[in-house]
């Protein structure tokens, strides 16, 4: 049980790493792409700059807005960060963590997944603001609709590998990845992700010009570095996943190395910060028409079609 403890740490520990340079990367390519330097002072190039930025919030005073709910105000952004970094203990980063053995390695994440919504609905109702609740409803409305579609993607890929456990699904695409025959699905479930984790061009819920900040418009200091750091958690989770249903995971040409996975990720994580570069943000109504009235009906299509071609083709 220490032995294992102590695996779950180390493997843990890069991870929030990655997630605070994270965000240096965002801001790197964002500035790139306006045509402007960007984070360029503390450390080499601006390299420590998360950490800057991490020790300024940290010491930063708490503010809590009259009448609040105390202790869920507090609470729900610890509730984000615990279900956000939870998930990440049944990816296999490689075969000798403890979280390679998992036999229902999807269902978990699709369970932690449906969590976070409760968490963010706490967060805007607690804040006792007009614009946070608004967010938080958004948010809840948007999650809700695109987690259907990534569902039933995930179930198409689960048709094919015949199995719940991330490292066997990884395995089953030594010599094709999925992203060949089920392409759509995977530009479906990119542009869910994007959805799912409130960014542009589907950042309704934090749209400046409407709401102000979103469900999170009320909290500070620390309590908005755990918020903060929620969202870029479940973007490299999401890229993850991406990853290991669509692109092979850590393997290509029957090689297996976590670095290959981490190059992946990093690509899909380029992605997403490329696509907000570049997109600017749609309407409600559209973003919700292109989930119930494009996503689900072409998502329900290849949950059938795809065991139908299994089905027929097994001799």
């Amino acid at each position: 049980m220490i032995i294992k403890t102590i695996q779950a740490t180390l493997t843990l520990l890069p991870i929030l790493i990655a997630i605070a340079f994270l965000t240096l990367l965002e801001r790197k390519i964002l500035s790139t792409t306006q045509t402007r330097k960007g984070p360029n002072i503390i450390g080499i190039f601006g390299t420590l700059q998360p950490i800057a930025d991490a020790i300024k919030l940290i010491i930063k005073e708490n503010s809590k807005p009259y009448k609040t709910n105390t202790y869920i105000f507090l609470i729900s952004p610890t509730i984000s960060i615990s279900i956000a970094i939870t998930a990440w203990s049944v990816i296999p980063l490689n075969y000798t963590t403890p979280q390679s053995d998992t036999n229902i390695s999807i269902i978990i994440i699709l369970a932690l997944s449906s969590l976070s919504i409760y968490a963010i609905l706490l967060t805007g109702w607690a804040s006792n603001s007009k614009y946070s609740l608004l967010g938080s409803i958004r948010a809840t409305a948007q999650m809700i609709s695109y987690e259907i579609s990534i569902g039933l993607i995930i179930i198409t890929t689960i048709y094919i590998s015949s199995n719940l456990n991330l490292s066997i699904i990884t395995e089953s695409q030594t010599h094709i990845w999925l992203s060949i025959p089920l392409f759509p699905a995977l530009l479906m479930l990119l542009i869910s992700s994007l959805a799912e984790t409130n960014r542009t061009p589907f950042d309704l819920t934090e749209s400046e010009s409407e709401l102000v900040s979103g469900f999170n418009v009320e909290y500070s200091a620390i309590l908005f570095t755990l918020l903060f750091l929620a969202e870029y958690t479940n973007i490299l989770l999401l890229s993850t996943i991406i990853t290991i249903l669509f692109l092979g995971g850590s393997t290509i040409a029957k090689t297996s190395n976590p670095t290959i996975l981490a190059t992946k990720i990093i690509s899909i994580s380029y992605l997403f910060i490329w696509i907000r570069a570049t997109y600017p943000r749609i309407r409600y109504d559209q973003l919700m028409h292109l989930t119930w009235k494009n996503f689900l009906p072409l998502s329900l299509a290849l949950t059938i079609i795809t065991p139908s071609i299994i089905l027929h083709s097994t001799p």
